[in-house]
């Protein structure tokens, strides 16, 4: 059991490996540069075998040295994982708490959800992130955030999903669009009359999927970054959108001369919260998941 390699120098290791630099990485280690090399060299030695490949100012992992970072990444996870554990058992929902959340959600629940998880968990310092469902899920897998609420389906086989509430889109329009009152077939609404968000906000598939819009002459080529400049098109009567009834909800449409109506009722996307399989904290999360449940469900009915 002896000469194993430490905990701190697989951590070396892996900030070499993210920031390609020896100088960067002692930086965000907190350490000298000479106090990083020669952990790394001691690791070398230990292991008995070349990691990483050193010429001038450049560096590059080997073969190995690239197989030794992913077992590493494990253990270190595992490691932070057994101190998770413990930190949840003894003082459940303490402490610091990282919380992704993607546009088209946070815009309509973030400051009230802020506020319910004072009132419910007063020892918890929440911290909220706003970001795109890629991001997040790679800050996620990183480590850079705790929990993520996203909009589904999404591709996240790497997590573990508690599904919190569904959420229902709607058709919204001005109230003197030219349209019928009752919409049971959205591909026959007209040509280049549905606005709808850039592609990397997922609602915009999630909206084309639920509401079964295969048209695509149906669809205005303009895309909006943003829900208001969305509404904003919609409202100058130029065609009509897709929302969900959480930004109905929220207070979106007051004071707008807009109209919605329900889509069919399998038209809706899924809220679900997200966390690494690997994590200590599933006491935590389960327990997060159970109080908050309610309050999503609430802010979709």
């Amino acid at each position: 059991m002896n000469n194993l390699p430490s905990i701190k120098q697989l951590q070396y290791l892996l900030a070499v490996h993210q920031q390609q630099h020896f100088g960067r990485a002692a930086q965000a280690c907190f350490i000298g540069q000479s106090t990083l090399s020669s952990a790394i060299q001691n690791l070398e030695e230990n292991l008995g075998c070349q990691l990483i490949e050193r010429e001038n100012r450049s560096l590059m992992f080997t073969p190995i040295g690239e197989e030794v970072v992913e077992r590493a990444k494990k253990i270190i996870d595992d490691t932070i994982s057994v101190k998770e554990l413990t930190k949840s058992f003894l003082t459940p929902l303490s402490g610091k708490l990282t919380l992704g959340l993607i546009p088209t959600i946070a815009s309509f629940i973030a400051a009230d959800l802020y506020h319910f998880c004072q009132t419910e968990f007063p020892d918890l310092e929440l911290v909220l992130i706003e970001d795109t469902s890629d991001n997040l899920l790679g800050k996620l897998e990183k480590g850079q955030v705790d929990l993520t609420i996203l909009a589904l389906p999404y591709d996240t086989n790497k997590f573990h999903i508690k599904i919190l509430a569904q959420d229902k889109f709607n058709l919204v329009m001005h109230q003197d669009f030219d349209a019928p009152s009752e919409v049971i077939d959205f591909n026959l609404l007209p040509k280049s009359s549905v606005f709808l968000l850039a592609r990397e906000h997922c609602m915009t598939e999630h909206a084309l999927s639920a509401c079964h819009l295969s048209e695509s002459q149906c669809i205005n080529p303009f895309v909006a970054t943003n829900v208001h400049t969305l509404l904003s098109m919609v409202e100058n009567k130029l065609g009509v959108t897709f929302l969900p009834q959480m930004a109905i909800n929220a207070g979106i449409l007051d004071h707008k001369n807009m109209r919605y109506m329900s889509a069919q009722d399998d038209a809706y996307r899924e809220i679900g919260l997200l966390w690494r399989k690997t994590t200590g904290r599933i006491r935590d999360f389960r327990l997060f998941s159970d109080k908050v449940a309610p309050f999503i469900k609430d802010k979709c009915l």
